[in-house]
């Protein structure tokens, strides 16, 4: 027997018998109809969207949520331990400790990851006992370890290596600058940068940057590392977003402060400009770089192009931008 053709009369019939209370399945059952011409029928006569059926929500992270600090802190942009400037970062702590400053943002490229770079190989005295590639194998076998045997296969790995260049060894004198810097203040955020995204194209693998915490025996807690290449702070009022992006150009920095309407802390670039976006109103500062570049082979060894490599780090002082560099009056500004 065909289906009834659903008329005005018979719309009408489906909304009565749903508002009394019966469901879709036995309105068709009564009225010889399909349920979905039923429900679809009810929906158009209601004014009720005719797709019950939602979209579903995804059920990956979303990435909005970036480490956020409030007060004052100490930025320092690219420091690539062990190849730091100790000189150039002790003066710098010891202004941060004058001023009551306990706070330290890493703004990307805390550590440089040498021994596993995509740089081409340096000249060199010496061999190592592990090539790059067991190195690598071996460090994602200890990432993948419960802590206690994380340590234990790092430590062998150290043993084994014998010219001060391999990944063992660049751990090691890395694990003990970062333990002084811990020593100095209460609270870190560390944010990523591409240096540290070496140790995620070394063993080919995706990692929590938790692990970097592990690797250098660091607290979390007091430590604070996320899968993000900024940071926020809010000082005196103001909101700094703290970044290494992926764009090292001159503008960069106006760019971004007109883009997300913040005032801008860059690394990666080690140049070191203070600028202002478009508007005037949000600063666009590159704050250089704490890294000792004569330590690097690919910058110390050949020639190249890089303007306006400075040192430099910054303070944000009661909403305030400190850019400072190796020529400060490191005395005055104890005293400030």
């Amino acid at each position: 027997m065909p289906a009834p053709k659903v008329n005005n009369k018979l719309k009408r019939e489906i909304v009565r018998l749903k508002q009394s209370g019966r469901t879709f399945a036995e309105i068709a059952d009564e009225l010889k109809l399909a349920t979905g011409t039923v429900k679809t029928h009810y929906y158009l006569a209601t004014g009720q969207p005719t797709a019950p059926q939602r979209i579903p929500e995804s059920r990956y992270v979303r990435y909005d949520k970036p480490p956020t600090l409030e007060g004052d802190a100490l930025v320092l942009p690219d420091v690539e331990v062990p190849f730091h400037h100790a000189e150039f970062l002790n003066q710098v702590i010891d202004l941060a400790d004058a001023w009551g400053i306990r706070q330290v943002i890493c703004a990307g490229d805390l550590m440089h990851m040498d021994s596993i770079s995509g740089w081409e190989p340096n000249w060199s005295v010496g061999t190592s006992k592990l090539t790059e590639q067991d190195e690598a194998r071996l460090l994602a076998l200890a990432l993948s370890l419960p802590a206690s045997k994380r340590d234990a296969l790092l430590e062998v790995v150290t043993r084994a290596g014998s010219d001060g260049k391999d990944f063992s060894d660049e751990m090691g004198q890395a694990r003990q600058v970062l333990t002084a810097l811990d020593a100095c203040f209460e609270k870190f955020v560390w944010t990523c940068g591409n240096h540290e995204g070496r140790l995620l194209r070394a063993i080919n693998s995706p990692v929590n940057p938790s692990e970097l915490l592990n690797l250098m025996k660091l607290e979390q807690g007091k430590w604070e590392i996320a899968p993000y290449y900024y940071c926020i702070l809010k000082s005196g009022g103001e909101t700094f977003r703290i970044t290494h992006p992926k764009s090292a150009a001159d503008n960069a920095a106006r760019a971004l402060a007109s883009q997300y309407h913040q005032h801008i802390l860059m690394g990666h670039s080690h140049k070191m400009m203070f600028d202002w976006d478009v508007s005037g109103k949000y600063a666009a500062v590159q704050m250089g770089h704490v890294v000792d570049e004569e330590r690097l082979a690919y910058c110390a060894q050949r020639d190249a192009r890089r303007n306006s490599h400075k040192l430099g780090a910054v303070i944000v002082r009661d909403g305030y931008i400190w850019l400072l560099n190796e020529h400060v009056d490191w005395g005055r500004l104890r005293n400030l």
